[in-house]
């Protein structure tokens, strides 16, 4: 009887302490249309953009040069290995495969290190530019949750379904864009 009344009474105090929690209250947010409407963080992504971009229209140049070099190497190719062709012209045409093989060689070097440029500064202007605005758009999260009770928020693109009433995207986008 002394272990029935213990068991009953630790079941009574579990069943009491599960009662006494409170049940989460949960929102939602679209963090791309936050990023999105969000007008300096628009701001900012245009700043890094114009700042990798003189890169990568030198990129694209030089990809085209490249392009160039390989297509003269087939012909020369073509050239070289023409056996109606004297054994002068086949061989200028090789030395000219070679040449053209070094300028390729050195020219993909130079896009290589292009490219490397182009991704630090990408990743420079991310942790400089657009980091500290993702860090004041969770904070807006943070604050709209905060004002509205809410305990948990979760990424609308994460959730398969949530009610209209759950969502506060618009909320945390006037905040951040009240603050400019």
């Amino acid at each position: 009887m002394k272990k029935f009344t213990t068991l009953f009474l630790a079941s009574i105090f579990v069943a009491s302490g599960l009662f006494a929690q409170k049940t989460p209250v949960m929102g939602v947010v679209d963090v791309e249309r936050v990023l999105n409407d969000y007008t300096a963080f628009q701001a900012a992504v245009e700043k890094v953009r114009g700042a990798v971009a003189p890169v990568e229209e030198e990129m694209q140049k030089m990809q085209a040069d490249l392009q160039n070099i390989v297509t003269q190497g087939r012909e020369l190719e073509t050239r070289a290995n023409n056996p109606a062709a004297s054994d002068e012209a086949r061989a200028e045409a090789q030395a000219q495969v070679n040449q053209l093989q070094q300028r390729l060689q050195q020219g993909q070097a130079e896009l290589q290190q292009f490219r490397q440029q182009a991704q630090q500064l990408a990743q420079r202007g991310q942790q400089e530019e657009l980091a500290p605005l993702q860090e004041k758009a969770v904070e807006a999260v943070e604050m709209v949750a905060t004002d509205k009770g809410i305990d948990i928020v979760l990424a609308k693109n994460s959730v398969i379904f949530a009610a209209d009433s759950l969502e506060i995207t618009d909320a945390v986008i006037a905040i951040l864009n009240a603050a400019e």
